[in-house]
């Protein structure tokens, strides 16, 4: 492996001393004079026209400024979907809605002096509702007559199907077929700070909107289009972010406050309630995926038959979009010759699924991954050797279009993995017949870089040079907590050659740095990271062509370490580059300024690959599953920042643990109202859950890379939901096959007694 000056090296993160001291202001401290409170006013219907609004006791509510209904909004259908332009999924939402099609669904919205005001203004809005027919599954939205919920689609947001080979020969040939159906819940985001956002506008009707998101160009472009107005007449400024993990990666009412700051000519804050946030923004999709797997006589993999069917919820949002993820990814991990695809993402009447942390691969790997344990568990083999049997690796690579193999580390990753598990030991223990079952599982993972080829992928930056030798770095890609402005100023320091604190960082604000779509598909350290490198090394090649006018040597015979330009023969210190700096900037009339921007599109898609052991204990009185240990191993490329690196590595192993043990969003099947909309009620793993876990990265050298790196933010998420699942089998000797998350006390009580396993 490369070492470098900069790059693997824990350096603080530059916004960890305002955020411990409480000195980072978020959009929830902003407090601006004349400044009004919104609220919505929402469908307690989930299927409905509103056949009357009586909004007249709000309106004449001392302190109500404003109270706008579908009547005062543009009459412009739009997708709010977080991808770049052109859409890539139906446009089929409005701000404001007459005909409702989920609880919660926005009908009006109020601005008032304050936010006790016009919640109390929400509570005198009365509505006389036509109800219509609801469906809250995809079964009951696609069977025959059903009503569409979005005219001429069919209660279909999106539908894909492929083949490759001759899936149908495959199978007539195979010596051993297998099939499983899998079926994953819906959860959510859960971010520290819920959603708000805050607009100011000026004389000439110009919008600034604070943003607490994922995506501020996508922002701007969407709200554009959907208040009928220009990208230029739109500011997005996005502040300090408490995550977002996907559910930020799109307008989800930002549009309403844009446009209760317009009607009232006053800044309006938007702020959401955790319950309305739990009930009322965005999901995971909750999935089911059926696989048929044909191996042949030597027990590998030949042929593969996929359906899958997504609950997009009321609008699409990213629809089919999760599902042609999972149509691209889920050729990766266990390469076949024979493969059929088929997706559906079906319209319903809940809360809307969106993007979330893992695009669809979280599904996708639970799925699978139970699928390869089952077909172990049935043909009597360690389902580790299963695996290693069939998995990618060199020598059975896959052939997938658009998608590229350079480095894998998944080989080094199971092996460290399993001894730090105890794999073979375990394995060879005499289990005790007793109450508490162990188990031992393990389950792999692939992810990768960015959308490309499905969307635009291009990141800008700018490095701008001071006179002291440091450099002001502006960058439209979007720090939500995961470090990456950190990340962009390793990069642009170890480009240039000067120290980390040598670079002060602009980032998310669409009047001053340069385009880049934002923080999703875990693109932003793969892309955006090119852009800044291509834009510091411009900057370094600018300084030593300057050098070699006041040095007398050539420039490709010198470079910049530490801040110093040296001699590249012996390493002797030349002049400093504050020094060289001072030359270029006042050197009279010869003069310089030097500043440059790059942008980036990539042309490759590599792989992340990762591997997740889990050790349990399940009491088979109760059901009660107890993770007694997580080892959770990642290639992602060479670690730009231990430290943050880390972060994301635990943090998305407990994000995982939740979807498999204990998140879900209960739908009351009679109404469509969230049961669950409160974080009582509504388990997220808390520090007392958090089991036992050890973390450990293989780094590879990925050459299409700025510094070898690979995509981190959403892979530590996919594998350990499926590890846990399969150790919860092993621990039931492999003969009760839990086929649907989370694993409840419930659940799996109620598996273990129809399958007498007592």
């Amino acid at each position: 492996m490369r070492t470098f000056d900069v790059v693997g090296k824990p350096v603080n993160r530059i916004d960890a001393y305002e955020k411990v001291t409480g000195k980072a202001k978020y959009v929830g401290d902003m407090k601006v004079p004349g400044m009004l409170y919104g609220k919505i006013f929402r469908s307690t219907k989930a299927h409905a026209i509103v056949k009357s609004l009586n909004i007249e006791k709000a309106k004449a509510l001392d302190g109500v400024v404003a109270v706008l209904t579908y009547d005062d909004c543009p009459d412009i259908p739009f997708t709010v979907c977080g991808h770049p332009f052109p859409f890539d999924t139906p446009l089929d939402s409005r701000i404001l809605n007459k005909h409702v099609r989920y609880v919660g669904d926005p009908i009006a919205a109020v601005a008032a002096e304050s936010q006790d005001i016009a919640d109390r203004a929400v509570d005198l809005i009365e509505a006389e509702y036509e109800e219509l027919p609801a469906y809250f599954t995809p079964e009951d939205a696609l069977a025959d007559g059903a009503y569409e919920i979005h005219e001429g689609l069919k209660n279909i947001a999106g539908q894909n199907e492929y083949e490759i080979g001759d899936v149908d020969k495959a199978f007539s040939e195979a010596a051993y077929v297998f099939e499983d159906e899998l079926k994953m819940p819906i959860v959510t985001h859960s971010p520290i700070e819920t959603h708000i956002s805050m607009v100011e506008i000026d004389h000439n009707g110009r919008l600034t909107l604070h943003l607490s998101g994922q995506v501020p160009f996508i922002m701007r472009e969407r709200l554009a289009y959907a208040l009928g107005i220009k990208e230029r007449d739109i500011r997005v400024i996005k502040g300090y972010v408490g995550g977002g993990f996907g559910g930020k990666q799109e307008p989800v009412y930002e549009q309403v406050n844009c446009l209760l700051a317009m009607k009232t000519k006053r800044p309006v804050r938007l702020e959401l309630t955790r319950e309305e946030c739990l009930a009322t923004t965005r999901t995971r999709h909750s999935a089911k995926i059926k696989i048929r797997s044909a191996l042949d006589k030597n027990y590998r993999f030949i042929a593969r038959d996929i359906h899958l069917i997504h609950n997009t919820g009321a609008y699409s949002s990213h629809g089919h979009n999760v599902a042609l993820n999972i149509a691209t990814q889920c050729q990766v991990l266990y390469p076949v010759n024979n493969i059929r695809f088929e997706a559906k993402s079906v319209y319903t009447n809940i809360l809307i699924a969106a993007a979330m942390r893992g695009y669809g691969i979280v599904q996708w790997t639970f799925a699978m991954e139970s699928h390869v344990n089952n077909i172990a568990n049935r043909l009597h083999m360690d389902p580790l050797e299963f695996r290693n049997l069939n998995r990618f690796s060199k020598e059975n690579p896959f052939n997938v279009q658009h998608l590229s193999l350079y480095t894998c580390g998944l080989d080094e990753a199971i092996e460290k993995g399993k001894a730090m598990i105890g794999w073979d030991e375990f394995k060879k223990d005499n289990r005790e017949d007793s109450k508490i079952k162990k188990g031992i599982g393990v389950a792999l993972c692939s992810y990768g870089q960015s959308c490309y080829p499905h969307s635009v992928e291009l990141s800008s930056a700018r490095v701008s040079m001071n006179e002291d030798g440091s450099a002001t770095l502006f960058i439209g890609c979007a720090e939500i907590g995961q470090g990456t402005d950190t990340i962009m100023s390793q990069i642009a320091a170890e480009a240039l050659g000067v120290p980390f604190e040598w670079i002060h960082v602009y980032a998310g604000d669409t009047d001053l740095c340069p385009f880049d779509p934002g923080a999703y598909a875990s693109r932003q350290t793969y892309v955006s990271g090119m852009a800044v490198k291509k834009a510091a090394l411009a900057c370094k090649e600018d300084i030593l062509k300057h050098a070699q006018k006041h040095l007398g040597i050539e420039a490709d015979q010198m470079d910049i370490k530490k801040a110093q330009i040296i001699s590249v023969e012996d390493g002797r210190v030349l002049c400093s580059l504050e020094e060289m700096m001072h030359k270029i900037i006042y050197s009279f009339p010869h003069a310089d300024y030097i500043s440059h921007t790059a942008y980036h599109t990539p042309v490759d898609n590599m792989d992340t690959f990762g591997v997740t052991f889990a050790k349990v204990s399940v009491d088979t009185g109760t059901g009660q599953v107890n993770v007694d240990k997580l080892v959770t191993l990642l290639d992602c490329g060479t670690v730009i920042n231990p430290q943050t690196a880390y972060g994301q590595l635990y943090g998305g192993a407990v994000m995982s643990y939740g979807y498999g043990l204990t998140e879900q969003i209960l739908i009351d099947q009679k109404t469509g109202r969230v049961y669950n909309d409160n974080l009582l009620d509504y388990k997220v793993p808390t520090s007392a859950d958090v089991p036992d876990i050890s973390a450990l990265f293989v780094e590879t050298d990925e050459p299409t890379s700025a510094y070898g790196n690979k995509s981190l933010g959403e892979p530590p998420n996919l594998a350990p939901a499926a590890a846990i699942r399969n150790a919860v089998c092993d621990a039931l000797d492999g003969k009760v096959f839990f086929d649907e998350l989370p694993l409840t006390p419930e659940r799996v009580l109620m598996t273990i007694k129809h399958h007498g396993n007592t």
